[in-house]
């Protein structure tokens, strides 16, 4: 399993040093740091072994990119670097005619928040007098289950003929479009949703309002599995925000909710990815996601957000990315925190590195991921400090000597090129 939990080897791999000094220290952090049961499970399919079998897929170029909207670039960008991205989360109207000519293999999508009416213009006024019982309510049975900031009114997902309703409304798409993005799908009840009120206005609580609620958690699953199958029988593919979480709904792959959202859909965008960078538990989950996610030939798109982006957080971001990418991963870093529509600023680390030669291998408190033109190297958070010796003839992404040794602090990573035009050749 090539993740950040430290554990060096991955499932793929014939040989599995358990007990080397590196992955002894990642999982005592792990104790250390107060994982969740979720969480060391993770640690305990490694101990175990993995209990899903991969999907062989074959690999591709890597860093793979995609946007997260668009309604702020401009035609004449992508015509300028064709086929840039694989995917477009929530695609503009404006955008899609030179997509489709000039990124024919980008699948393009429309944005739909997951348990809200996608049209604000339609208040508490208008579902109140058209269908009363759909509206989602907090525990007094008064105040509707808003989204923070969003005046989309909350729609009960546990209602067939909401769900129809809105099987309906998202299979709608303008031509060129062949996905829906659907936003904020997570277990925990965060909008505090408790009932509904029924036909005689009386309140009907369905769920007690708390965060972790597992009723709540698997309707919103069950929700899921009928709105993908409704949508894949009109051949539209379904990607969700669903940010892994260390929360008590157990976001990791043995957790049988994960599994059947994962079984739901195409792909999956976490817009938290930075997280990994800062939290050893966080990149360990995630790690773990995305592997998941490849061996179930399902998408897996990273977005790391920074309040300020720079050169050396996005050749970290990068570095970390590459360590998991798989043959379905992509990666987004916005030009800011919540800044999205934009051209991304890779700061020229979204060169492409070619292949990987195999799996990601911890040495020294270091992973290093080898491909066809180059090198990932990138030290897990938590770690104070991690030091590794390189080949010569790796070059920095502005053309300078890499050096011999590399040192890194936990967090931090680096992206190096190769001069040789296949380093495969020689690993």
């Amino acid at each position: 399993m090539a993740n950040v939990l430290g554990i060096g080897w991955s499932h793929h791999a014939k040989h599995r040093a358990i007990w080397h000094p590196d992955n002894l220290y990642r999982i005592a952090e792990a104790l250390r740091v107060g994982y969740t049961a979720g969480v060391l499970s993770v640690v305990a399919m490694i101990l175990l072994g993995p209990f899903f079998p991969a999907v062989a897929a074959a690999q591709v170029q890597q860093p793979q990119k995609f946007l997260t909207f668009d309604y702020h670039m401009k035609p004449e960008q992508i015509g300028a670097s064709p086929n840039r991205y694989v995917f477009v989360w929530g695609d503009s109207a404006s955008m899609t005619s030179a997509l489709v000519k000039y990124s024919p293999s980008s699948l393009l999508s429309a944005y739909f928040p997951y348990a809200r009416d996608p049209d604000a213009n339609h208040d508490f006024t208008y579902w109140k007098a058209r269908h009363p019982t759909w509206v989602t309510y907090r525990c007094d049975g008064v105040t509707p289950a808003y989204f923070a900031g969003d005046a989309n009114v909350p729609l009960d997902i546990s209602n067939p003929d909401v769900v129809v309703w809105q099987a309906t409304q998202f299979a709608h798409l303008r031509p060129g479009l062949h996905a829906v993005a659907l936003d904020n799908f997570q277990f925990q009840n965060k909008l505090g949703v408790c009932g509904v009120h029924d036909a005689s206005g009386r309140f009907v609580r369905k769920y007690s309002g708390k965060l972790d609620d597992m009723a709540f958690a698997t309707d919103t699953v069950r929700w899921l599995e009928k709105i993908s199958a409704a949508l894949h029988e009109q051949h539209i593919d379904v990607v969700i925000n669903h940010i892994p979480d260390l929360t008590p709904d157990g976001d990791d792959p043995e957790s049988l909710l994960v599994q059947r959202m994962v079984g739901a859909v195409d792909g999956i965008v976490d817009e938290h990815a930075q997280e990994a960078l800062q939290s050893a538990p966080k990149g360990a989950l995630l790690a773990s996601f995305v592997d998941y996610l490849q061996s179930r030939d399902k998408w897996m798109y990273l977005i790391y957000q920074y309040q300020g982006n720079s050169p050396q957080l996005a050749e970290s971001a990068m570095a970390n990315y590459l360590t998991m990418a798989g043959p379905k991963s992509a990666i987004y870093i916005p030009v800011k925190d919540t800044v999205s529509g934009q051209e991304p600023n890779f700061y020229g680390f979204d060169r492409q590195i070619g292949e990987p030669c195999g799996p990601a291998i911890m040495r020294n408190g270091v992973y290093s991921k080898n491909f066809a033109q180059g090198m990932a190297i990138y030290a897990p958070a938590g770690r104070i400090s991690g030091s590794l010796v390189v080949p010569s003839g790796y070059q920095t992404v502005d053309g300078s000597e890499a050096g011999v040794e590399q040192h890194l602090t936990g967090g931090q990573g680096r992206v190096l090129y190769a001069s040789s035009s296949n380093v495969c050749a020689h690993h």
